[in-house]
């Protein structure tokens, strides 16, 4: 750097000197130009050169200034660059001296993390010598263990789980018994909409007064009528009655009119096919009347299927009670509900109409019918929330919302009022004594509960008599025997439980 700077010094007063030069040879041109053609004398030639030296010296003067001037600054930045020098080789110092640091600190990290590493690898050497010890002594594997503990927190969980919800409630609102009783009176006091059932309902046909001719020719009749509505026809000798029975209620009420047509007119067998073509026209059209008659009342809209769907409810029963109406009766309520608890209306009229859409057609399918109703409302772009409501108006599905639990409550109140059912007690307590029968007779189980109305029946089985093998088999014998023995609308669920349970006491 210092070289540079004395070479550029030199190469300014060289610079100088020659501009000097030049503007003593301009100026003597200059005076020549401007004598002309006159003839110069001595005088005047010794008075150019006293002046050319003049103006070199003044020149030579100016360029060693010059000089001065450029050496000081040199000496100048000389001083400065030797500063930056310095301060770049301190900073040059400490990095090295930090990234000596930083190699320690590395390789002390990396012996931390193989120590660390060691570690853990002897506490889980450790550990599994410790699980396999306690597996030895408990004589139990780590996956039964964890299944167990599991189990019995679940088990602690769900016993606890209905008084913390009392206790939250109780906390936030009080006393809410009452607070629920004044609703539930409110609501059905508000109920006031008629529903006089006008469904018609099959009645055995009398083969009282025919003679044999006619017998034959009404049976032949009553036989194309049941093949072609899926019907079985039961013909009672005892009584002298013939019975057309399904589980399609679109059917049945075709095979109800077909017959009644055929008794009237006194039609062949070769007549019934043309009659039930036009039969089933008419009833198409009245179903499709009454679901949009429903959906009239209900000021809701839709797509024709469910329409269609709720006409067939007018002619599904359950336990004597018309499905239309208690479908409807239990949206009003719904709505009620929610208007006293300041809901949405709206969607729970809806919730509450759709509830038992799924047993339009859970003769067809199988299923449960809540979770066959919360199908058809997902296919037919139904809201979310009223298919949940749907789905968890039996407990299929646990329910999770407001709207749910109304709908829950509503049906219940439709189907206990006063009236609502033509079930008595009495075929009700026989009904589940007979299902506790089956259950029971068989070899093995200990106790059996029916729950649900009906609906669902829990058998528990010694676990030293039947093992887990067995369950399935038990379970299927339990449900084919009250097919065969028992006349009930819908399903029956039978659920078998074993439980194996060990005790010992260390003294």
């Amino acid at each position: 750097m210092t070289a540079v700077l004395f070479a550029l010094s030199g190469v300014v007063l060289v610079a100088a000197l020659a501009v000097a030069a030049i503007g003593v040879r301009a100026a003597a041109r200059r005076r020549a130009a401007a004598s002309g053609s006159r003839v110069q004398g001595p005088d005047q030639l010794a008075r150019a050169r006293t002046e050319a030296q003049a103006m070199v010296s003044t020149a030579r003067a100016h360029a060693l200034t010059m000089r001065e001037a450029a050496l000081d600054e040199l000496a100048m930045r000389r001083a400065a660059v030797d500063a930056i020098e310095g301060r770049l080789e301190e900073r040059e110092r400490e990095l090295r001296e930090r990234e000596a640091a930083l190699g320690l600190r590395v390789d002390e990290q990396h012996a931390h993390d193989a120590a660390v590493e060691a570690e853990r690898a002897g506490v889980a050497e450790q550990r599994a010598e410790v699980e396999r010890i306690l597996e030895r002594v408990a004589d139990i594997d780590r996956d039964t263990a964890e299944r167990t503990i599991l189990g019995r927190v679940e088990e602690e969980l769900a016993a606890d789980h209905p008084g913390r919800v009392d206790r939250s409630v109780g906390g936030r609102v009080g006393d809410v018994v009452p607070a629920a009783r004044s609703l539930l009176g409110d609501a059905i006091q508000r109920q006031d909409s008629s529903h006089a059932d006008s469904a018609p309902r099959p009645a055995p046909i009398a083969l009282e007064g025919l003679d044999e001719a006619d017998r034959e020719r009404l049976l032949a009749a009553l036989g194309v009528i049941a093949a072609d509505t899926t019907t079985d026809l039961g013909v009672d000798s005892e009584r002298n009655q013939a019975t057309l029975r399904g589980l399609d209620p679109v059917g049945r009420e075709l095979a109800r009119q077909a017959s009644l047509e055929v008794i009237d007119r006194q039609l062949q067998a070769l007549d019934v096919p043309p009659l039930l073509l036009k039969a089933r026209r008419s009833l198409d059209s009245r179903i499709v009347a009454l679901g949009e008659r429903a959906l009239w009342d209900m000021q809701m809209q839709g797509r024709p299927e469910l329409a269609e769907l709720l006409g067939v409810l007018h002619y599904r029963f359950s336990y004597g009670q018309n499905a239309l109406l208690h479908c409807q009766e239990t949206g009003y309520l719904c709505a009620v509900l929610a208007a006293e608890l300041r809901m949405d209306e709206v969607s729970a009229r809806q919730a509450g109409l759709l509830h038992d859409i799924g047993k339009a057609v859970d003769h067809d399918v199988e299923g449960s019918h809540a979770i066959i109703g919360g199908e058809l409302l997902t296919v037919l772009g139904t809201e979310p929330g009223i298919v949940h409501a749907v789905k968890a108006h039996h407990f299929d599905e646990e329910p999770s919302t407001d709207l749910a639990m109304l709908t829950i409550c509503a049906d219940a109140i439709s189907a206990s009022r006063p009236g609502a059912r033509r079930d008595t007690l009495t075929t009700y307590l026989q009904r589940l004594e007979q299902l506790q029968q089956i259950a029971t007779r068989h070899s093995g189980v200990e106790r059996a509960f029916p729950m649900q109305a009906g609906r669902e029946v829990r058998v528990s089985v010694r676990p030293d008599q039947v093992s887990d093998g067995d369950v399935a088999q038990l379970c299927s014998a339990i449900a084919h025997e009250i097919e065969a023995e028992m006349t009930y609308p819908g399903m029956i669920k039978v659920t078998v439980i074993r439980e194996t349970t060990a005790t010992a006491t260390a003294s």
